[in-house]
């Protein structure tokens, strides 16, 4: 390949650390929770992380005097890290080391080897990045509220002020404003990301990058998955798993009433623009569907970027549903989603917290360092009170069942 662009760079740098997590996954799945390369795999893996090394030198070479004090701050960060990770796996007595703050009682202090001592940060999981899994782009209205402290609670009118007509005398009712409030139902979630002794050891890769790009990359899934799946499950709800499901056929006038579905909605009172929800064959499908049966014109449902004139994002994760174990399997059945998500408040109550366990003998037999992370989350829906709503179901989003037509 010839002289690369920054954005190549990063595009490539993406796709390796995509390929390396994926080779690693699929080691642990064949082998028991080991990650056991053969020859070749083992080639091939340490072949990406030369390449990964060599790439960062070129940007290195691109970079503009603010990017570079970025790089090495960061080559900084990952070689406190990597020695950081590697002190728990030589010198460590116990199964696991606590990065988020200080151990100071007890007979397995750990007063320096922590993030505190070390001034050290070494991942921020709050950016999505691009990867290869498809259907982790979230809406545009949709935003995450980090840091969150304590149990938020949020009010919001259940009726408004109605006019009447009136004699010249006579006395007017009086109306009272009544308001009620929705708080927050945090949940704790946590992953673990098995890092190679392979990756640590070798001091040109960036295992800083790599361990952040696991942790990005299961916390978009993750955030997606919730946000699309429907199903009756009883945590961390979507929107979409609380909602009557409305069957409509795939057919010439799909189009036509899908807006009626949209326009339904707006009725009610959600006047702005919906983000629509779909999954890749549905797209092909409105993609070759006449938007007006019959018409001489070439318009289709899905054009330009829209579906009947509105903004859609493409996941399958629309047509997954999540049960009360928080088991996520895909539905036989295509759906689309419709929603207005600012009436869905998404929020990381406070800190990320972050746990080593190096040591431990099933972590030691694989070849692997163990990185924990958990947090708190919340999915609060809004809609489903507001203007007097008695029903408990959203008002702001609505699920759409999709019937194939009968062929005749």
């Amino acid at each position: 390949m010839g002289k690369m662009t920054k954005q190549q760079i990063q595009e490539r740098q993406a796709a390796i650390m995509n390929q390396m997590d994926e080779m690693e996954v699929k080691s642990r799945e064949a082998n028991g929770g080991a990650i056991v390369f053969s020859d070749e795999e083992a080639a091939k893996y340490d072949a990406l992380m030369r390449e990964s090394a060599g790439l960062s030198a070129k940007a290195k070479a691109l970079a503009s005097d603010a990017e570079l004090r970025q790089i090495r701050s960061n080559e900084e960060k990952g070689a406190k890290l990597r020695e950081m990770l590697k002190n728990c796996v030589q010198k460590r007595e116990n199964a696991t080391t606590v990065l988020a703050n200080a151990v100071t009682e007890g007979t397995d202090k750990n007063e320096y080897g922590n993030l505190d001592a070390g001034g050290l940060i070494p991942v921020t999981i709050r950016e999505i990045i691009d990867t290869k899994v498809a259907g982790i782009e979230l809406p545009d209205s949709l935003r995450l509220v980090t840091g969150v402290t304590g149990t938020e609670i949020i009010p919001y009118s259940t009726n408004d002020v109605k006019f009447s007509v009136n004699g010249e005398v006579q006395k007017v009712g009086e109306q009272g404003l009544d308001f009620a409030k929705i708080q927050a139902a945090p949940q704790r979630v946590a992953a673990s990301v098995a890092v190679s002794h392979r990756a640590i050891d070798n001091a040109a890769f960036d295992l800083l990058g790599f361990v952040t790009f696991k942790l990005q990359k299961g916390w978009a899934i993750f955030r997606a998955l919730h946000v699309y799946a429907h199903g009756q499950y009883t945590l961390l709800e979507s929107p979409f798993a609380k909602v009557n499901p409305v069957s409509l056929t795939i057919d010439e006038n799909i189009g036509k009433n899908l807006a009626k579905e949209i326009a339904k909605m707006y009725d009610l009172g959600f006047e702005g623009d919906p983000e629509i929800i779909m999954d890749k064959v549905t797209e092909v499908d409105l993609a070759f569907t006449k938007r007006i049966p019959n018409s001489a014109g070439d318009r289709t449902v899905v054009e330009d970027g829209k579906c009947v004139g509105y903004n859609y994002k493409v996941s399958p994760f629309i047509d997954y549903a999540i049960n009360a174990q928080g088991e996520a399997t895909k539905d036989a059945n295509r759906y689309i989603g419709i929603g207005h998500f600012g009436y869905l408040s998404e929020e990381q109550h406070g800190e990320f917290r972050f746990n080593v366990d190096a040591v431990s003998s099933a972590n030691f037999d694989r070849g692997t360092v163990v990185l924990g992370v958990s947090t708190d989350y919340s999915l609060t829906e809004l809609s489903s009170r507001v203007n007097g709503n008695k029903s408990g179901k959203p008002q702001a989003f609505k699920l759409i069942k999709l019937i194939e037509a009968s062929e005749s």
